[in-house]
Parts: structure tokens; sequence; C-alpha cells
């Protein structure tokens, strides 16, 4: 193939930045996101190791863990495509770049945060609600660790596990984009719902995702000025709550769910992008200054929610209603005190050590930490 041809069915990069509002606003949403997944690691021990003492309970934590925490990682795709596809060229030299660049800060971290709590099962003990070594010598250390055909130890970085795959199919996303863009997208669809009918996750729903942040980066899509949006978006992901919240009365069979939870998620990254252009939240210094540890954050959040609610309920089984809703979170919440103050502390002491365990370039450099 001589130079034009090959140069013919090359895609360059968007040309100009990302405008500076959106670019606060994916900020703080990373945070956002992240907080709700640590508080619905925190929280599973009310409902299954303390029942729930009512139905206002299990409505209030179904409405969370199935409907708002459920919305996150979807839209963790969705930025991850815009801000790569964004700028990737359909070309090799641009993937093996890629390539290069996600392996050290995602596969790295993703190794280092399984890796290390295997190594301490088999050398210091099992820790409670996390894993034990005769789970381990059963599921297969290897499988465990690299999160083959199973999650992995360190479960919530499946997630990593994930978006590493996603990004070795990026090449097919940009020969859409620059042949059969409305197509892809709609394709991706389809083999959401079809792949998984009874479940609303799926690697297809994940690629879908994917591409539909890269799909608006390309089309330059005004992500600026969405208040418009708010008259239809919030109250479809209101009605949807309602619904969520409901299921377990409500009944569905599981393909009926995964449906409406694959719709509502749609919605719900609307929703999401929506709330973030209020300046309380994309203004908020608190929530930039955690968005700049909410890697760190995700990494080591387990096991050490699984730790912290472990020791609560030894002296606290929260009976009431007010004191269920209220021990859901305290878990969360001190996991994320605890693991931002300790990403702040290493990022000045160790600031090498701190670089390769959130996924910075290898070579030691020094960490902005916010005031």
């Amino acid at each position: 193939m001589n130079h034009s041809s090959s140069a013919a069915w090359r895609l360059g990069p968007v040309s100009g930045p990302i405008d500076p509002d959106v670019s606060s606003r994916i900020d703080v949403l990373r945070i956002i996101l992240i907080g709700l997944i640590v508080l619905c690691h925190g929280g599973r021990f009310v409902g299954s190791d303390v029942p729930f003492a009512g139905p206002v309970v299990e409505f209030v934590l179904t409405l969370i863990n199935r409907g708002f925490d459920c919305v996150a990682v979807p839209l963790f795709f969705c930025i991850s495509g815009f801000l790569l596809l964004r700028k990737l060229e359909l070309s090799p030299a641009a993937y093996a770049s890629l390539i290069r660049k996600k392996a050290i800060s995602i596969g790295i971290p993703f190794l280092i945060f399984n890796g290390m709590w295997i190594v301490w099962i088999f050398t210091i003990g099992s820790i409670v609600m996390f894993g034990s070594r005769s789970f381990l010598l059963e599921a297969g250390i290897l499988r465990k660790l690299l999160g083959i055909g199973t999650s992995p130890i360190n479960y919530p970085l499946w997630f990593l596990r994930d978006l590493l795959i996603i990004f070795f199919f990026s090449p097919i996303f940009l020969f859409f984009y620059k042949r059969l863009p409305v197509t892809g997208l709609f394709v991706l669809l389809v083999l959401w719902f079809v792949e998984s009918p009874a479940s609303e996750y799926s690697l297809c729903g994940f690629a879908f995702a994917f591409y539909a942040g890269g799909f608006l980066a390309r089309r330059g899509m005004n992500l600026r000025d969405t208040a418009g949006w708010d008259k239809v978006v919030l109250p479809l992901f209101l009605v949807g709550s309602v619904v969520v919240g409901l299921q377990p009365w409500i009944g569905l069979d599981p393909y009926a769910l995964a449906a409406v939870k694959k719709v509502y998620q749609m919605i719900g990254v609307g929703f999401f992008w929506c709330l973030s252009r209020y300046r309380w939240m994309k203004g908020s210094a608190l929530l930039h200054s955690l968005a700049s540890f909410s890697f760190f954050i995700f990494l080591t959040h387990e096991p050490t929610v699984s730790i912290l609610q472990s020791r609560l309920i030894l002296f606290w089984q929260p009976a009431g209603t007010v004191s269920q809703i209220l021990g859901y979170f305290v878990p969360g919440l001190a996991a994320i005190c605890l693991l931002y103050g300790l990403g702040r502390l290493l990022a000045v002491a160790v600031p090498g050590v701190y670089a390769v365990l959130s996924g910075a370039p290898l070579k030691r450099r020094m960490v902005k930490v916010p005031a």
C-alpha cells in the first residue's frame, strides 16, 4: 500500500482544547462517581449482616446501590471515551503509544493493588469480607491477580481490566468515526441490549458508553450550555429512580429489569452531567482537591472499607431506620477521608512512589498537592 492510500485511512485528533467549563465538570464528577462506588462497597453490611430495619431503608439503599451507583460505571467509560478518542489518531504509531501509556497508567496500578493483597493474604492472613487463602487457592492465584474469567482479588478493579480491554479495541471505534459514525453508535447500542439481556453491565455496554463519549467529542457537541436539558432529563431520572428503588416490591423479571436499568443508566449519565453544571458542584474547592486523589482513593478503597465495616459491626449494629441509613455512609466516608489524607501524605513524602502507585509516568516527579 502506498503512502497516499495509507494516509487516507488515518484519522487525526480533534483540534482545539477542551472547554474549561467542561473540563472542570469532568474533574468534579470523577470524585462524585468514585465516592458513590466507595459508599456502595462500604455499606454492604446493611441488608446483609444487619437486616433492613424496614421498607424505607430498603427503598433508600436500593435506590443508591442499584440506581445512582450503577450510573457511575457507564459515565466513567463515557468520560474516558470523550477524553481519549477526541485526541487519538487512527495510525499504528498512535495505537502503540496508547497501549504503552495505558499499560503504565492503568496496568501497573492494577497489578500492584491486586498483587499486594495476594501477598498479604498468604503471609499475614485473611481479610474479613475481602478474601482468604483457601478462596485464593480455589479460584487460582494467577486468575485472581489478572482477573481472567473472574473478578480480580481486589474486586472493584474489574473496571480497570475492562477499561484496558476497551482501549485495546479503540482503533475499531476510530474506524467507525471515520466511515460510519452513527451506525457504529447504533450497532453498539443494539449489541449491549442483545449481548446481556438479563444484566445491565457488559463489555458491549461499556464499549457503547466509551464510543458515545468519543462521538460527542468528534461531533463537537456543545456540552457547556446544557441548562435546557434539565426540564427533560431531571424528571425522567426522578421517575426512573423511583422505579429502581421500588424494584423489591415491583418484582420485574431479570430481562425487563435489565432493560429498564440500561435506559435508566443512559438517562443517569445525562442527569449527572446536568448536575455538574451547578456552581456549588463544579466550583467546589473541596471536590476539586479530592478529585486530584480520586484514582488513588479508588485503587485503595478495598480492602479499606471491608476492614472498616467489619470493625464497625463488632460494636454497632444499627437497628433503626435513621441509624441504618447513617451506618450505610459511615465506612465509605471514613475511607474517603483516610485515603485522601494518605494520598496527600505519600504525594509529599515519597512523590516517586506515589507517582507509580497512582499510574503516573515511572520517572520520579513531584506531584502538585492542592491547597
